[in-house]
């Protein structure tokens, strides 16, 4: 099984990453795939297409950094449903890399 952790730093990538993790699950259905999300891209965790995306894969884990929200002023209660919050991003990644995940920035 593949393991992604996919960063996700700037809003103008959202978009991108959404076609990169179902590009993968089209290829590796049974990929495990979290993806975290820092910096402004936070912002757009209040979106609606964070929802649709992760009703079409409920098998991606998505995690929002706290420090991410807090300076970008993104209250936790206007998230996306589902999204989990990480006390930082940075971290996460670093723990997730040293369980055997791939790194994959769009």
């Amino acid at each position: 099984m593949t393991k992604v952790v996919v960063h996700v730093d700037e809003v103008a990538k959202v978009s991108m990453a959404f076609s990169n993790v179902q590009n993968l699950l089209t290829a590796a259905p049974t990929s495990e795939i979290v993806i975290v999300v820092n910096g402004p891209a936070v912002t757009t965790l209040t979106l609606k297409s964070w929802e649709d995306f992760m009703t079409a894969c409920p098998q991606v884990e998505v995690d929002a950094c706290q420090n991410a929200l807090t300076s970008q002023q993104v209250p936790i209660t206007e998230l996306a449903t589902g999204v989990q919050v990480v006390p930082a991003g940075v971290v996460r990644i670093v723990s997730l890399e040293s369980q055997g995940f791939v790194y994959l920035r769009p």
